[in-house]
């Protein structure tokens, strides 16, 4: 069966591409959407947070209230506009989408109106018969723990919360990761600069999913050992990808 994935990362409040958005799943009409983080800028709390970690204080939690309110609007609208496409849709939190907390919950409480969002951090859903998609979203380190102010995990915490995987009865793996893994496209900014993580290629390396879709830096595809790697580009400048599973192709698009 041929299927095809839609697959977006980094929306961050880019209200202006929704409409268009709206109109391209209509003529692709996908069979999947993938969302590989960040709905969410987060810039003053990432902000406060690294103002913190060079001060050596305590980040000002009195922020997080401020921002709240305006963060369950965004969430909730994103959430909204993706579930009225009536499309399956898989959905992993990027490192600025915190607090976690917050957009858990409105995670949680648009799956009760959409059933086919289907937030995947740190768990799994299967699509159809054949695929079970799992994820881990935020930001990648080897010693950080953090989710209030970004969303930052530790390697050991990353390799522990997706154990689960190890019990599923053999299917077509598609994996879910904000932070790439370090390779010659899918982490590269157009400054050169690789942004990806070794603690994501270790993941890929030892699940061996079928096909990875990443997010937070870089846009393109390649093959990382046996999976095929897919970096839509930021939705937030306009971009996606569309993913053919049977044939490994990938097209890029541009919702300007």
């Amino acid at each position: 069966m041929k299927r095809k994935i839609l697959a977006i990362r980094d929306f961050r409040e880019a209200f202006e591409f929704l409409p268009n958005f709206k109109s391209i799943v209509k003529e692709i009409q996908p069979d999947a959407i993938v969302f590989a983080g960040s709905v969410l800028k987060g810039t003053k709390l990432e902000e406060e947070y690294k103002s913190a970690t060079l001060m050596g204080r305590p980040p000002r939690r009195e922020i997080l209230h401020e921002v709240e309110e305006h963060q369950i609007r965004v969430l909730n609208e994103f959430f909204k506009t993706l579930g009225e496409t009536g499309i399956k849709t898989y959905i992993v939190p990027g490192k600025n989408d915190a607090p976690l907390k917050v957009y858990l919950r409105a995670l949680a409480q648009m799956e009760d109106v959409y059933p086919n969002l289907r937030g995947v951090h740190e768990t799994f859903a299967n699509w159809g018969s054949e695929f079970v998609v799992f994820g881990l979203g935020g930001k990648l380190n080897e010693t950080i723990f953090e989710e209030d102010f970004i969303v930052k995990y530790p390697r050991w915490y990353a390799e522990y919360v997706l154990k689960f995987m190890y019990e599923m009865k053999p299917k077509r793996k598609l994996m879910v990761l904000h932070h790439p893994p370090i390779g010659q496209k899918v982490d590269v900014c157009p400054d050169g600069k690789h942004h990806g993580s070794a603690i994501s290629n270790t993941l890929i390396k030892t699940f061996n999913p079928e096909i990875a879709i990443v997010g937070l830096a870089g846009r393109g595809y390649e093959k990382i050992g046996d999976t095929l790697v897919v970096n839509p580009g930021p939705m937030c400048e306009g971009y996606f990808a569309v993913i053919d599973v049977q044939e490994k192709k990938v097209e890029y698009g541009d919702l300007r």
